[in-house]
């Protein structure tokens, strides 16, 4: 009798970084399951000075994550990343199909190059079809520039970094949500989802339409105003701001605190749910058979009632918190699970690629 052994896959390190903190999940599948090697979220390496950090970090602060990392258990120097979405766009774009044996891929380079005012080698390309209305066939793709992705590849380098893999932001996004627990019913295959990941400069909407992304909206706004609000307005610290910022006022708190947390997040709740509201209103009209299902919530604030709150007095779509299932079991305390899990959901979907 042969035994069969089950080859284990390590994955590269899931790097996401924004201007307030790093995180970062490596993963090992064995079979068909994926657990957790190691998660880690910490602040800028200069968060506590008055500069105004770039969501990019330099050769210097990327030697220092990787001296973090490996004390974490993270192992290897492979990473995968995202470029960040305020370079990136999206169209939408009409493609002949794939058995007509056009040159699909240029085509869409072509008119995406267009509408961006660049040369259509000066960018690289994701696209894929949406479903179909119709007789019309269109394809949603995203574009980034050429400069950017190498300026990275580069950086990372000099680093001593290896960038195994580079993903978009909605596809990373996407990717996390397929391990989620949700917090409350599976979904149905053909409803519009909605995954709504709250950044700190900006937030991104990703509306999809069973396993395919249909949408994308990139929201000018994110967490960095509920910090400003909290540190400016309030004259808070900065320990007291990271409370606000993680959900750490409760029913038991001072009616001062949760004035302060209600104020902090109630002008970011409002702008977000407008924003997304356009979104919603655009969607169901070009998809009008297909019924809406729920709001995922990623990202900060995705436990805020204030959030939840605005999002279901103006959409009445039911609106979820949800992590990557892996993760949940391995942070401690457990109350503080869904509330991190979710903040990582994105480093997640990065790893869950399995770049070599």
């Amino acid at each position: 009798m042969m035994n069969v052994l089950k080859q284990n896959k390590l994955s590269s390190i899931g790097l996401d970084i924004d201007a307030h903190e790093i995180r970062a999940v490596q993963l090992m599948k064995t079979g068909n399951s994926d657990t957790v090697v190691a998660w880690a979220i910490f602040p800028r390496m200069n968060q506590s000075s008055d500069a105004v950090l770039s969501s990019k970090a330099d050769v210097d602060e990327l030697r220092w994550v990787s001296s973090i990392l490996a004390r974490r258990g993270f192992v290897g120097q492979n990473v995968t990343v995202s470029p960040p979405t305020s370079v990136c766009s999206s169209h939408v774009v009409e493609l002949p199909p794939v058995e007509s044996g056009a040159p699909i891929e240029q085509l869409a380079r072509i008119e995406v190059a267009r509408e961006r005012k660049c040369s259509p080698d000066q960018i690289e390309l994701g696209f894929w079809e949406l479903p179909p209305k119709g007789k019309i066939q269109e394809s949603l793709a995203v574009a980034c520039p050429k400069s950017e992705i190498e300026s990275t590849l580069d950086l990372y380098q000099d680093a001593g970094l290896v960038v195994a893999g580079m993903d978009l932001m909605e596809l990373a996004i996407s990717r996390g949500g397929e391990a989620r627990v949700q917090t409350g019913e599976p979904r149905v295959e053909q409803e519009i989802n909605t995954s709504l990941r709250i950044g700190w400069t900006s937030s991104l909407a990703i509306l999809t339409l069973g396993d395919k992304v249909i949408y994308v909206r990139r929201i000018e706004h994110g967490a960095e105003n509920v910090w400003d609000v909290a540190t400016k307005r309030f004259q808070l610290s900065q320990q007291g701001a990271e409370l606000i910022l993680n959900g750490g006022i409760d029913e038991e708190d001072s009616e001062s605190k949760s004035m302060v947390n209600h104020a902090a997040w109630s002008g970011l709740a409002k702008t977000i749910t407008d924003e997304l509201d356009i979104a919603i209103a655009y969607i169901s009209h070009t998809f009008r058979m297909a019924p809406f299902g729920t709001i995922e919530l990623s990202g900060y604030g995705a436990t805020n009632p204030c959030i939840k709150q605005a999002l279901d007095q103006v959409l009445g779509i039911p609106v979820l918190t949800a992590g990557p299932a892996a993760l949940l079991g391995k942070i401690q305390p457990s109350d503080h699970a869904w509330g991190i899990s979710s903040r990582l959901s994105t480093a997640y979907g990065l790893a869950a690629r399995f770049d070599q």
